[in-house]
C-alpha cells in the first residue's frame, strides 16, 4: 500500500471516529442544560411554595 493510501484510511478513520465524540458531546450537554433547567424550576416552585 503507498503512503498516500495509508494516509487517506487513517484520516477517514479518524473522521469517523469523531462523529461519536461530537455526538456523546452533544447529548451531555444537552443533559447539562436540562439538568440546570430543572434545578431551576425546582427551587423556583420551593421559593414560591415557601411564601404561603
Amino acid at each position: 500500500m503507498t503512503d498516500f493510501a495509508k494516509t487517506s484510511l487513517s484520516r477517514a478513520s479518524a473522521d469517523f471516529n469523531k462523529i461519536p465524540k461530537l455526538v456523546k458531546g452533544g447529548v451531555l450537554m444537552i443533559i447539562h442544560i436540562y439538568a440546570k433547567v430543572s434545578l431551576n424550576k425546582k427551587s423556583t416552585y420551593q421559593l414560591i411554595s415557601a411564601d404561603y
